[in-house]
């Protein structure tokens, strides 16, 4: 076999995972699950070693990426189904950086689905594993996610200090900081996701701080991620509400109601459909303006991105 079409197809696998913060869902499903079919049937056609290891980082990739698309999409266990597998091929070529983000992705579905314990379990390999660099501020992020749901705001706090130490610290893995982009993890997303860990564990001061962080970081390095910038505000809008300012809130979610169904992922829909249960609390139920942006948070996460047809592993 021709080292050029395993070439092209390291390439088109970079440059998805490049492009994911600008690409559609739709666009992007179709394109992995072709670099991953082809790497499949390159592997049944060489016996050289050093092809095969590249072919199976690029189906691992792949796989990764298949996983983070299931979970925008709210589809659990296909997403665990990919992550897995994206593990097994790292671990076949013994790549530190792709077990670690499908560890962490492991982490990031059992979270989301309320398997605590297995989050942490999953996030604390992924601590364990993450090369230096970009691989470990994204591990500590996000076991700082999984011990927010604990309840444990010391190993929270101590988990979000651990992965500002590590922003500093130069890495060299392939995927978090060659490739980058899903691969990577940007100061604004670091920000984003302590805000959230924090706001889990009621430091509502601390959550405040770092939902404005992650919103001024991303204006000021024009962030192609819309979705990051989306949680953001409705983080900062569930802290403004626990701080008793109702009139704040309608304000800062103004922009993410005009956010098009087909960008409206998981992440920003649970928290979304989250803060609704918040402004239909009693202590709001005498307020018009409470009752209307539940109404409001009610019909943005009634209309969701269409779901692409994706085959198992």
């Amino acid at each position: 076999m021709s080292d050029v079409a395993i070439e092209q197809l390291r390439d088109d696998v970079s440059r998805l995972a490049r492009r994911f913060p600008e690409l559609e869902l739709q666009q992007i499903v179709g394109e992995t699950l072709r670099i991953r079919d082809l790497a499949v049937r390159l592997l049944e056609h060489t016996r050289r070693p050093a092809q095969q290891a590249e072919l199976y980082l690029i189906t691992a990739q792949a796989a990764a990426l298949l996983a983070s698309e299931s979970v925008d999409l709210g589809l659990w266990s296909p997403a665990m189904q990919y992550a897995r597998a994206a593990y097994a091929y790292g671990e076949i070529v013994g790549h530190a950086g792709a077990c670690a983000y499908a560890r962490g992705m492991q982490a990031t579905i059992a979270y989301w689905t309320g398997q605590v314990d297995d989050a942490v379990h999953y996030a604390q390999t992924t601590a364990d594993l993450a090369p230096a660099g970009v691989a470990r501020v994204r591990a500590y992020s996000v076991l700082a996610r999984a011990l927010a749901y604990r309840g444990d705001a010391g190993a929270v706090v101590s988990a979000i200090a651990i992965a500002a130490d590590a922003r500093s610290q130069a890495g060299r893995d392939e995927l978090h900081d060659v490739v980058g982009g899903e691969f990577g993890f940007t100061v604004e997303q670091q920000a984003r996701c302590d805000g959230t860990a924090l706001l889990q564990v009621g430091q509502v001061a601390q959550a405040t701080d770092a939902a404005r962080r992650a919103l001024d970081l991303a204006a000021a390095t024009h962030a192609q991620w819309p979705t990051v910038v989306a949680e953001a505000r409705v983080d900062l809008a569930a802290c403004l509400l626990l701080g008793g300012q109702l009139d704040a809130v309608e304000p800062t979610l103004a922009p993410v109601w005009a956010m098009p169904p087909q960008w409206r992922r998981a992440g920003l829909i649970g928290r979304i459909d989250s803060l609704r249960g918040s402004l239909n609390d009693r202590r709001w139920r005498a307020s018009s303006i409470a009752r209307s942006t539940a109404d409001r948070a009610e019909a943005f996460v009634a209309v969701r991105p269409e779901i692409p047809a994706l085959p198992g592993v």
